[in-house]
């Protein structure tokens, strides 16, 4: 009688499934099971604000802060916000209320080699481009040393998920509950698109917001995307 080979031991590496790890996919089966999650797309043309950008880079190396486009997102989320209360808002499901947050507290995805955190960008509408500026970037190198407080995780509002310079056209995140909407940014790259009936290469940038459809309706998403979008082309009204 023939004997039965061995099965074959093929490679494979076990890690624990712990710490942040485990705690952000805990957060997140639950904002998927709770959350009727929608996601709208659309794209800005950021050519001005990178012209910009260039424009005030000596002034940004003079004040030791590197002016990303996400200091500008974040300035016009505070004010595209403000005429969306929905999207910057908790469902209290127990009141059945839903909770319009004046303030705007914006959380920033960040990636460290621990996980992903998202530290808070408190009172953003009561700050400047440069201020945002200097705290997203004060706050993302307090992640990636592993120096993050928990006062630096909580109390956000609205999260902002900045995919873009890893790469990526679109995206569908998932919203952090009980938050009610999520922003994510894409790749910015040159790309060919029309302009007064000519083909013309612009910086280009997909956006994809996820939202409740509990809270808010697509109307209102499509609304507070485009408001959003004005504002990032034309970027010196947000200086």
């Amino acid at each position: 009688m023939a004997e039965t080979p061995a099965p074959e031991v093929l490679p494979e590496e076990r890690v624990r499934f712990i710490g942040i790890r485990r705690r952000t996919a805990e957060k997140m089966v639950q904002s998927a099971r709770t959350i009727p999650h929608v996601s709208h797309f659309d794209e800005a043309d950021l050519t001005e604000l990178e012209a910009l950008r260039a424009e005030l880079k000596g002034e940004a190396e003079a004040k030791g802060v590197k002016l990303s486009p996400l200091a500008f997102v974040c300035k016009a989320l505070t004010l595209s916000l403000a005429e969306t209360p929905g999207l910057n808002a908790v469902l209290d499901e127990e009141k059945q209320e839903i909770v319009h947050k004046k303030y705007y507290n914006l959380g920033i995805a960040v990636s460290a080699p621990t996980g992903l955190y998202v530290p808070v960008v408190k009172r953003a509408e009561s700050k400047s481009v440069w201020d945002i500026a200097a705290e997203i970037g004060a706050l993302a190198q307090k992640a990636r040393d592993n120096k993050l407080a928990l006062s630096d995780l909580q109390g956000g509002t609205f999260t902002v998920t900045n995919i873009g310079p890893i790469g990526g056209l679109f995206a569908t995140p998932i919203i952090l509950h009980p938050q009610t909407a999520i922003l994510g940014l894409m790749k910015m790259q040159p790309r060919p698109v029309v302009r007064d009936g000519a083909v013309v290469v612009r910086t280009m940038m997909n956006v994809a917001l996820s939202f409740d459809h509990r809270v808010l309706d697509g109307a209102e998403a499509a609304r507070f995307t485009t408001a959003l979008i004005k504002r990032l082309e034309a970027p010196r009204s947000l200086l």
